[in-house]
Formats: structure tokens, C-alpha cells, sequence
């Protein structure tokens, strides 16, 4: 597999000429490899040196290798008008005892923490990371949740979504830019920091809040005569499987009080979006509450901006790729700095499987060698029509992905809809297994 990393090494300066080139080949490794460990994934024994050597040297800055791949992200978008700014926290436990980690949720793990900020299309095809935050959680620290209401929010790790605005602003300039966000992020303070003119939120609500009136918000929303009506894919991030659910949408604006023990926070002119879930046959119905700053004026504005918000499982989906996929919690690295290196560059690999998968989507026909190499689509070519045939173009990308997510277990039923990103790397695994006769006797098309 071949990864296109031109855009991220076009701003990678990681001091010297054979540091850049020893990122690239990693890169290229883990991301034809995934599931595989180091040295599962590295060809001989002086790779595997060779990738240990980098993560563990302490002259490469992981900020340089974040970097390049926030500037590769700003150069995918040049051609946007829109962006969408889409923000996560994942926690990452490794079963290393590398020392200078921290406690995770709960008060146990062994890990840091990471808050991604992610740019996509409107189309809903991810784009790139255009910031990243590690941090560990010092064990001497637990408790401080009592006195979380006396602290300021620069104090607190909630300002992690107000800082992934910011960063999403310097580096998207000039570009609209919708922030979205889950529940986490429904922190007042967000919505009352300063931000620039083309720059809004979409953040799904978790809080009862008040109009200046002292009514709750959702009870008057609630109230509202539904705007519009309409069937939304609902994806499964563990599967890859997706459903579809009828749903309604009531809108309003209201005037938000800022929370009692926040007086000093000026009320805020908002849009409340209540999409329900019409005819959940299991389980809870799919219930939204989103809390919008870009004016919901008719139907069409507001089934755009569900379409938006229903986009962020795409940084689900990531985090899912990066520790199930790319297995980046099995690294065994000892050292803690070692390891936020190796969760960068592991990002990055997440990143480029996942941007397959959906270019597959959003561009089907696009040849395949942009990802493989010759002898590559080649193979899967003939696991394609099961006979011993060279394909004079490469496939397009859409019927190659098909055939890795059947050679990964998808079985491309009538009903099956497309292959999950689970399948896709299991059939990377197994195209890797088919690939080896070919690296020990190189595969002649002349004698085809």
C-alpha cells in the first residue's frame, strides 16, 4: 500500500533529511499493517530497529510531526468554504508501564488523554486533523472536581473545547467554520467566548437551560410546531453497519440565561434543534438536543445543519481506527515520550485508512493506485475474478475497497450496504499475507 504523505512532507522538518524519510516509510508501514505490532508491521529486523530508534529519540519533537499534518489538513481545505471543525476526547490506556502516565476515567487506566479536533466537507469526508492535545492526568490531582465551580474554565480541562476553536480559527482562516461537538462540550462558557465572524457552533446539548425568562429552553422548543420531517443514516461505529431512522425536527430561538453561578457571562442569542426519532422499533428512540449560533430560518436550514451534526461520528470513527484498528494501546514502548510520539504518527495512520474508506464513498471511481501499488490491485484483481487475469487500468477505488472488505469478511449482499472500515483493515491483512510469494519472487506480468 502506497500512502500519499506529499502534503505532509511538503511541512515536515524533523531536523534531518533521514528523520523525514524514516516517518514516511513508518507511516507507510503501520497503515498497510494494521492490527500488526512493530515488528509485525516492519518488514526486517533493522526496520524494526529503526522505527523504535525514532519513537524513542528524544531530538524528534512530536509538535513538528502535528505540525506538518495540521498544515497538510490546511491545504486539503483551500478549496472549502465550509468547514467543520468536529471535537472529541478519547482516553488511551496502554498496557505498557511506561513511566509518566497518568490516571483515565474513573481513577484507573495507565494512559493520557488526547482531544482531537478534526476538519471535514460538508459532503462528510474527513479532511485531516487540524489540532491535537495529549496530556497526562497527575494522580495527585484526583478530587479537584469539588471545587470545579471555583475555578476558572482556563483552569479546567473543559477549556479543551474553547482552545479547539481557537486553534480551529488560526488555521482555517478565512473559511466558515461550524464547531461541533457531543454533550461534553455544552459548557457555557463556550458559548460566550469570543470568537471570529465566520465562525459558529453546533454543539449537542446536555444541560436544562434557561431563557432570560426563566422558562426552561427545550420545554419551549418542545412546544413548537415541527419544522420538518426526514430519514437519517445511523451508523454503528463498532460494525460499520448503519441503519436508517425516521425523524422530526423542531426548531426556535430563544435568549439564554448564563447558569446562576456564572452571572458574570452575558446571555446569548441561540437556536435550540429538538430531532427526535419517529419509530425506534428497539431501544430509546434517538433523541438530539442541539444548541446552534447559525440562524435556523426554514426547514432546509435546519435538516442541513442535522446532516452536519450527524457527521461527527466520523471522529468516533477515528478514535475507533487509531486504538482497534491501528492497535496503538498494545504499544509496549517504555517511555511516555516515546509513546505521545508514537500517537501522533499513529494518528496520522488512522487518518489515511480512514480517508480511503470514505474517498471510496464520496469519489467511487477513483483509480486505486492513488493507495496501491501495481502488484497490489493486481492481486486483488485476480482474487476478483477468481482466475489468473492483469487488469490493463487499475479498478477504481470503490470496487477495490469491496473486494478487501470481502477478503475481511463483508459479504456484499443485496441489503449489505458498503464495507465497514473493520472489514477494510482485516482485508488489508490478508491482501498483506497474499503479497508475500510476490516479494520473495517478484510478480512478472509478462508471463501473464
Amino acid at each position: 500500500m502506497q500512502v500519499d504523505l506529499s502534503l505532509e512532507m511538503k511541512h515536515l522538518n524533523l531536523g534531518h533529511k533521514r528523520r523525514n524519510t524514516r516517518f514516511n516509510h513508518i507511516v507507510n508501514r503501520i497503515t498497510s499493517n494494521p492490527c500488526s505490532s512493530i515488528p509485525g508491521a516492519l518488514h526486517d529486523w533493522a526496520e524494526v530497529k529503526g522505527a523504535y530508534r525514532f519513537f524513542s529519540n528524544n531530538k524528534i519533537d512530536a509538535s513538528a510531526i502535528s505540525v506538518s499534518i495540521n498544515e497538510a489538513t490546511k491545504d486539503r481545505c483551500a478549496n472549502q468554504q465550509t468547514v467543520l471543525s468536529i471535537q472529541d476526547t478519547t482516553n488511551v490506556c496502554f498496557s505498557s508501564r511506561a513511566e509518566g502516565l497518568g490516571y483515565l476515567d474513573h481513577g484507573e487506566g495507565n494512559g493520557f488523554m488526547v482531544h482531537n479536533t478534526m476538519a471535514v466537507d460538508t459532503n462528510g469526508c474527513a479532511l485531516g486533523l487540524i489540532h491535537q492535545k495529549i496530556w497526562v492526568r497527575d494522580r495527585a490531582e484526583m478530587g479537584k472536581k469539588k471545587t470545579r465551580a471555583s475555578r476558572n474554565i482556563e483552569d479546567k480541562e473543559s477549556y479543551k473545547w474553547i482552545e479547539g476553536v481557537k486553534k480551529a480559527e488560526d488555521v482555517l482562516i478565512n473559511k466558515h467554520i461550524i464547531h461541533i461537538a457531543d454533550r461534553e462540550a455544552d459548557v457555557y462558557e463556550l458559548f460566550a467566548a469570543h470568537r471570529t465572524a465566520n465562525s459558529d457552533l453546533l454543539i449537542r446539548s446536555t444541560h436544562e437551560r434557561k431563557t432570560i425568562l426563566g422558562n426552561s429552553m427545550w420545554s419551549e422548543i418542545e412546544a413548537e410546531t415541527p419544522i420538518a420531517y426526514f430519514d437519517l443514516e445511523v451508523e454503528n461505529i463498532a460494525s460499520g453497519t448503519s441503519r436508517t431512522a425516521s425523524m422530526v425536527i423542531k426548531t426556535g430561538m430563544v435568549i439564554v440565561a448564563a447558569p446562576v453561578h456564572k452571572a458574570q457571562l452575558p446571555a446569548m442569542l441561540l437556536y435550540g434543534i429538538i430531532v427526535t426519532e419517529t419509530d425506534a422499533l428497539s431501544g430509546k428512540p434517538l433523541l438530539w438536543r442541539l444548541i446552534s449560533s447559525v440562524p435556523v430560518t426554514d426547514h432546509s436550514h435546519a435538516l442541513q445543519l442535522v446532516k452536519y451534526y450527524s457527521y461527527r461520528w466520523r471522529i468516533e470513527r477515528f478514535h475507533y481506527i487509531m486504538k482497534s484498528g491501528c492497535k496503538l494501546e498494545e504499544l509496549q514502548l517504555r517511555d511516555e515520550k516515546a509513546l505521545r510520539r508514537a500517537t501522533v504518527v499513529y494518528s496520522l495512520c488512522a487518518f489515511k485508512l480512514m480517508q480511503m474508506l470514505y474517498y471510496s464513498r464520496t469519489a467511487p471511481e477513483l483509480p486505486c493506485d492513488l493507495f496501491f501499488e501495481e502488484k497490489e490491485w493486481q492481486v486483488m484483481a485476480m482474487v476478483h475474478y477468481k482466475r489468473k487475469v492483469i487488469s490493463k487500468k487499475p479498478l477504481s477505488l470503490k470496487l477495490a475497497i469491496t473486494i478487501l472488505g470481502k477478503l475481511g469478511g463483508f459479504l456484499g449482499r443485496k441489503n449489505d450496504g458498503e464495507p465497514g472500515i473493520k472489514n477494510t483493515w482485516r482485508g488489508l491483512q490478508k491482501l498483506h499475507a497474499m503479497m508475500i510469494p510476490f516479494d520473495i519472487h517478484p510478480l512478472d506480468l509478462s508471463t501473464f
